[in-house]
């Protein structure tokens, strides 16, 4: 039976590993690279976010400066050819503009002009050096540039970190002095702004060593261009080993404002592809599950399902020879069970064929013997309604022949009331015209209990011709007994119960309404709620319950009963069914 396991195991793979393969594989695929594309904008907005910050801070450097150095105070000051004094105005207006913008903004390191002018004392903020090589600023400056933007040395608790610095050269009104205006941006502050999010951020000046990085292994270190930098301005994204490891990064750049120089910045995630590889690989493990499991339980399968062939083989070949010692059972309840069966039975019959005759005798007089007792108990409770019917018509035509007409039309009446139910019963409608019929039947003999004290009366609009109308029979005779029975029968006299037809909207409307005791507000609640919500086990009220689910059920919970009453005026029962032709209507 191997040929049968392996073609199972064939048409598994065919139908459902390989479309499982080719799905999972295009979805690995899509999710991976819907993950890339998600590193990239997060990327994206992160650098576009430092160099926003990079590019407020630089521009805010600026042109804060500009209105220090730009000043004829500024320029003459430094330009001076005779000694100033520390009390001269120029000086303590320079000196005062210095203190106030490096004590409101929270982003300078530190602010100093330089100058090789000796006439100009010096203080916090202004430093005589007789020559500028000896800063460690002025390697950054350009031959040409007046304004330059760098990064310096510095040292701090014995440790030397870079600064992004700004150096501004100082016009003055003498070609013998010169002056600039030197200021650092606090890494502290850049810390601050920057990194509020897991990401690794570097950022380097026209090329020079990273000053500034959220990985302190990266200080000081060549900024990883991943290709020869553009004149302008130079971008790069993807992946890129930064720190030792694969990195999916970014890199952008931009030219600071009022200078030709370039800051670069690189952003990356670090856990980007690490976080990507997870996820591949438990999406990798599910797939492999969803493959390994169905194959171990198809494998199984095909081993039972296999072995089962074999045995029915076997037990076929054993009656084909002749010999009937089969096996009792074939486990399992599928077609090799049912054809196990057959052949069981089959071997069962030719081994036991006399016996299995007569037991088939036996069984075809139990079955007659049967037969006769339900034939004979159907004949016994087999009455004929229409017996009782009979019967009063008899009694009526005794009455007549007695004189006692009385009697002979209360009997008449409620044979013809007795006809219309029997009629009825069992059928799902009937015309409007004969429910009204059997409606003023059942209005008489009430009349013959009550006499006098009431009257009834049925009001149809113009145009309506009730036998075009179809409705469920013996709909109306429960709510016409309750008006007269239980609205009028405390009435003395001049009781009126009216039952009105209406048509608005394809819609039939029937009123029934009297003018009895009425009901109180709790009883009417309670009743409301009792046509609707029917306790099994209260008897009350059960056969408006009926009328109310009779209606729903054959035409849709936006039909149905509804009471209004008011004590001692009387009770209007109103009942809204569909319009229906009789002769539109063919399925009722």
């Amino acid at each position: 039976m191997k040929k049968v396991r392996n073609k199972i195991l064939l048409i598994f793979i065919f139908a459902a590993i390989v479309p499982i393969l080719l799905v999972g594989s295009v979805s690995v695929i899509q999710l991976r690279n819907q993950m890339l594309s998600h590193y990239d904008e997060q990327l994206d907005a992160e650098c576009t976010r430092v160099n926003s910050i990079l590019f407020d801070i630089t521009t805010t450097m600026y042109t804060s400066s500009e209105s220090i150095i730009s000043t004829q105070e500024c320029m003459k000051l430094f330009g001076q050819q005779s000694e100033v004094d520390v009390t001269d105005s120029r000086y303590q207006d320079v000196t005062s503009d210095l203190t106030r913008l490096k004590q409101n903004t929270a982003s300078i390191a530190s602010l100093k002009i330089y100058t090789d002018n000796p006439n100009v004392p010096e203080n916090n903020y202004i430093q005589y050096t007789p020559s500028f090589k000896d800063q460690e600023w002025y390697p950054v400056l350009s031959d040409k540039a007046w304004n330059h933007w760098g990064s310096t040395a510095s040292t701090r608790i014995r440790q030397e970190y870079y600064e992004l610095t700004l150096v501004r050269r100082v016009g003055t009104v003498s070609s013998r002095h010169s002056a600039y205006l030197v200021l650092k941006i606090d890494n502290n502050h850049l810390k601050n702004r920057m990194n509020q999010y897991s990401y690794t951020i570097l950022s380097s000046i026209n090329h020079n060593p990273v000053y500034y990085s959220t990985d302190r292994n990266l200080l000081l270190t060549d900024f990883p261009f991943q290709k020869n930098p553009k004149k302008e301005f130079y971008s790069f994204s993807g992946c890129m080993k930064l720190d030792g490891k694969e990195q999916l990064a970014q890199i952008v750049s931009f030219r600071p404002y009022g200078t030709k120089d370039m800051i670069y910045t690189c952003v990356s995630a670090g856990d980007a592809y690490s976080n990507i590889n997870k996820i591949i690989m438990t999406y990798m493990l599910v797939l492999f599950i969803s493959i390994a499991v169905p194959v171990f339980v198809i494998s199984l399968f095909s081993f039972a399902f296999s072995r089962r062939i074999a045995i029915l083989k076997t037990a076929m070949h054993q009656a084909s020879e002749g010999d009937y010692n089969i096996i009792d059972e074939l486990k399992g309840d599928d077609e090799l069970s049912d054809a196990f069966t057959d052949l069981k039975r089959t071997v069962e019959l030719i081994r036991e064929k006399e016996a299995e005759i007569y037991r088939a005798q036996i069984h075809e007089q139990l079955l007659t013997n049967k037969q006769l007792q339900m034939e004979y108990k159907v004949l016994a409770s087999q009455i004929n309604p229409h017996f009782l019917y009979n019967t009063l018509e008899t009694i009526r035509m005794q009455s007549l022949s007695s004189g006692n007409r009385d009697v002979a039309h209360s009997i008449k009446l409620l044979g013809k009331a007795m006809h219309y139910v029997l009629e009825n019963s069992g059928t799902n409608s009937t015309t409007l015209d004969r429910e009204l019929s059997y409606i003023e039947t059942y209005s008489e003999i009430q009349k013959l209990r009550f006499g006098n004290r009431f009257t009834f009366s049925i009001v149809t609009d113009e145009g309506i011709r009730p036998e075009d109308y179809q409705i469920l029979p013996l709909l109306l005779q429960p709510v016409v007994e309750n008006a007269v029975v239980h609205g009028l029968e405390a009435v003395e006299a001049d009781g009126r119960a009216q039952l009105h037809i209406s048509v608005e909207n394809d819609t039939l409307q029937i009123t029934i309404q009297d003018n009895g005791c009425g009901i109180d507000p709790e009883t009417l609640e309670k009743l409301q709620y009792n046509i609707h919500h029917h306790n099994p086990e209260d008897s009350r009220s059960i056969g408006l319950f009926n009328i109310n689910q009779r209606i729903k059920l054959r035409y849709g919970d936006e039909f149905g009963m509804r009471i209004e009453s008011i004590p001692n005026e009387g009770t209007t029962v109103t009942i809204r069914i569909p319009a229906q032709n009789i002769n539109a209507d063919e399925d009722m």
